[in-house]
C-alpha cells in the first residue's frame, strides 16, 4: 500500500498545490521517481531490455519456426506499463511471447510454485498459477494498476 501512495506523495498530487514552487518540487520528486524506479538496482532497465529484445525476435509471422503470429504492439505496451506498475521489491518475472502473439510475464519459484500473466493487446491479464496442489486462474483487466488478485499471486509464488 505505501509504494503504491509513494509516487503520489513524492510527486506531490496528495495537494492541491499550485504555486510555482509546488510545481517546480513536483515535476522535479517525479523526474526522481522516475529515476529511481528504472535504475539498474531495481530490475527495470533489464526487463525492459528483455521486452525490447522479444519485440524485434519475435516481430515476422512464423518466429517459432511454425506458424506464430507476430508479438502485438499492444501487447508489447500494456506488458510495458504493467512492468511499470510492479511495487517496488516484487520479484522479477521473466518475458517471452506466445504464439498468439500476446507476451507472458512469469514468476517462477519451483516446479509447484509458477505464476503465469499472459498480456493481451487490449489490456485483459490472462493468469494462471500453480501453489502446491492449488491451482488458480482467471482473467482481470488492466488499467493501469496492478490488479490486487495478480499482487497476492506473485507474492505467494514468491514463499517458500
Amino acid at each position: 500500500m505505501v509504494a503504491t501512495m509513494l509516487p503520489s506523495l513524492l510527486a506531490g498530487t496528495a495537494s492541491g498545490a499550485v504555486s510555482p514552487e509546488a510545481q517546480y518540487i513536483r515535476q522535479e520528486s517525479e523526474e526522481a521517481w522516475r529515476a529511481f524506479r528504472e535504475s539498474v538496482t531495481f530490475g527495470l532497465e533489464d526487463l525492459f531490455a528483455d521486452l525490447w529484445r522479444l519485440t524485434n525476435e519475435c516481430a515476422r509471422p512464423g518466429w517459432d519456426g511454425y506458424e506464430a503470429e507476430p508479438i502485438s504492439p499492444g501487447s508489447i505496451d500494456h506488458a510495458a506499463r504493467l512492468l511499470r506498475a510492479l511495487p517496488l521489491g516484487t520479484p522479477r518475472p521473466s518475458v517471452g511471447a506466445e504464439p498468439d502473439g500476446q507476451v507472458t510475464l512469469e514468476w517462477y519459484s519451483s516446479p509447484r510454485r509458477v505464476l503465469s500473466v499472459s498480456v493481451s493487446p487490449d489490456g485483459n491479464l490472462h493468469y494462471a498459477a500453480l501453489l502446491g496442489a492449488v491451482q488458480q486462474y482467471g482473467t482481470e483487466p488492466f488499467f493501469g494498476d496492478l490488479p490486487a488478485a495478480i499482487l497476492d499471486l506473485i507474492r505467494r509464488v514468491g514463499r517458500a
